[in-house]
């Protein structure tokens, strides 16, 4: 009956894991992408000039996961808070971004996936503009492109982006389909914790129950 116990509970949470993990809707629906481009219409906080690139990325949507691959220089020097006027310094202010940002990520099957500071010049380049600086960059799970949507035309979470415009001298995101690597998906490897704890579980109830007779 333990061993019922134990690797049930490890199968029961995977399978929530995948509940959250995993795009169970499928692609975009067609009235979900026009109730999108009215939401966008009417956010005087989005940028217009990314709108038709938006409504491609959603039409074409397929229902994988995709990445979002992030590249940033931050303002120099000390910045003025947006609503306080108090010095603080870029990455203090990016942050303020980032944490309502990655709440909101994480509550659906998002996460940062990498992130990293530069560590010197391009090491090569060909027919593109001059290093700006760039300060770093980073890669953002996505569970759905529904879920990225929905972020976007979120008020609360578009009048955040005034601490991002203040923190960020320069910066672009560029949405990929991951196609191979040899990082291993939180699927593979969650499970493989899963089936580890539950057989330590099972090995220690077993030397437990010889012991004690």
């Amino acid at each position: 009956m333990a061993s019922f116990y134990l690797w049930g509970s490890a199968l029961l949470m995977f399978l929530l894991f995948l509940a959250w993990h995993e795009n169970w809707r499928g692609p975009l629906k067609e009235a979900e992408i026009k109730m999108f481009m009215a939401q966008m219409e009417a956010n005087e906080n989005l940028d217009k000039t990314r709108f038709d690139t938006l409504v491609n990325f959603m039409r074409s949507d397929t229902g994988a996961e995709f990445f979002m691959v992030i590249m940033l220089v931050y303002t120099k020097g000390k910045l003025a808070h947006p609503e306080t006027g108090e010095p603080v310094s870029a990455p203090a202010l990016l942050n303020r971004y980032f944490r309502p940002f990655i709440g909101r990520l994480l509550r659906n099957g998002g996460y940062p996936a990498f992130s990293a500071g530069a560590a010197g010049d391009y090491i090569e380049a060909w027919n593109t503009a001059a290093n700006p600086g760039w300060s770093g960059s980073g890669i953002i799970r996505y569970r759905s492109r529904r879920d990225l949507m929905r972020a976007i035309t979120d008020p609360a979470f578009s009048g955040d982006h005034i601490y991002k415009k203040a923190a960020l001298a320069v910066t672009y995101a560029l949405p990929v389909d991951a196609s191979s690597g040899l990082l291993v998906s939180p699927r593979i490897w969650v499970g493989m914790l899963l089936t580890l704890l539950a057989a330590f579980g099972q090995i220690i109830y077993l030397v437990l129950r010889t012991h004690n007779g």
